[in-house]
Order: structure tokens, then C-alpha cells, then sequence
């Protein structure tokens, strides 16, 4: 085996070993801040992120905090969670057409395939987010 051959060999194993390591925060196990400077990159290195939009004064919003929180939990690893308040992130909230809170955001692959909006039951997030993941 040529030098050339074995320089390739070696390259092609740290990559696939590069590959095969899920990235740490695939794996956080409770929603992450997210604003309209960190939205982007969010949406785009994680397979399925759903986005909370709320505000504080939003009384739904808060209804809905503890499914959204106990969703992240038992999801971890599969679907990443976000909450963006929407008084701060006006840009993306403006970009996707967030007209009422709260609002889940959900992307996968980078790309918004789906939209709730208000503080449904938990059931009824589950089911929209298995559809998603097949």
C-alpha cells in the first residue's frame, strides 16, 4: 500500500468516526434560549428543533412551559427544544408569521414542516412530532 493510500485510509476513518459522534447539544434534555443571532444556526445543525414562541406576559405560554419542558426531557437526543421570546426575537417571529402565542416552530433538516399554534395538550404535540419522525 502506497503512502498516498494509507494517508487516504487514515482520513477516511477520522471522518466517519467524526460522523458517528452525535453532537452534544443533540442530547440536551431541556429547551434552550433561543434568539433571532442563534435561530439560524439552531434550525440548521439539529435534525428536528421545535421552537417555542412566547412572551412572559403571556398567561397560555406559561400554561404550556411545563409540557414544553417535560417534552424536552423525554425527547432528548431526537427533537431539540427552543423558546424564543418573541419580544426580543421580533425578527423571526416576523419572518415566520408568528401572529399568536405561543407558537411551535418545527423544522427538520433546517426547513419548518409544521406549525401549532396555542396551548394544546400534550398528546396532540406527541402526535404531530411522531409523524415527523416516522
Amino acid at each position: 500500500m502506497s503512502e498516498l493510500e494509507e494517508i487516504r485510509k487514515r482520513k477516511i476513518e477520522e471522518l466517519k468516526k467524526k460522523l458517528s459522534k452525535k453532537p452534544k447539544s443533540e442530547a440536551v434534555s431541556s429547551p434552550i434560549k433561543v434568539t433571532d443571532a442563534t435561530f439560524d444556526s439552531t434550525i440548521r445543525n439539529h435534525q428536528t428543533v421545535v421552537v417555542d414562541c412566547w412572551a412572559d406576559w403571556c398567561a397560555p405560554c406559561h400554561m404550556i412551559a411545563p409540557t414544553i419542558e417535560a417534552l424536552a426531557k423525554d425527547y432528548a437526543g431526537k427533537v431539540l427544544f427552543g423558546k424564543l421570546n418573541v419580544d426580543e426575537g421580533r425578527g423571526t417571529a416576523i419572518k415566520y408569521g408568528v401572529m399568536s402565542i405561543p407558537t411551535l416552530l418545527i423544522f427538520k433538516g433546517g426547513k419548518l414542516v409544521d406549525q401549532i399554534v396555542g396551548a394544546i395538550p400534550r398528546q396532540h404535540i406527541e402526535q404531530r412530532l411522531k409523524k415527523l419522525m416516522g
